[in-house]
């Protein structure tokens, strides 16, 4: 998979292709809080609550954590 700039929206939509678009972002919100490897690592890369929009390297912690969807 291409890692690129994604909003939580469309990554949510990547890893659960059968939810809503918003409940996607919301289990995807869920998953990184849980991790606290992943939440550490995003919050190192500048990543901040409220933010919609993912980086390319931010994507690629995820994808890292949580494997590609």
């Amino acid at each position: 998979m291409k890692i690129a700039a994604y909003s939580l929206k469309e990554l949510g939509g990547m890893y659960f292709p059968n939810s809503s678009a918003r409940s996607g972002s919301m289990q995807l919100k869920r998953w990184i809080v849980i991790n606290t490897r992943l939440s550490t690592a995003l919050r190192e890369s500048g990543y901040v609550n409220g933010q919609r929009y993912l980086t390319p390297r931010q994507v690629g912690l995820i994808f890292e954590y949580l494997g590609e969807p």
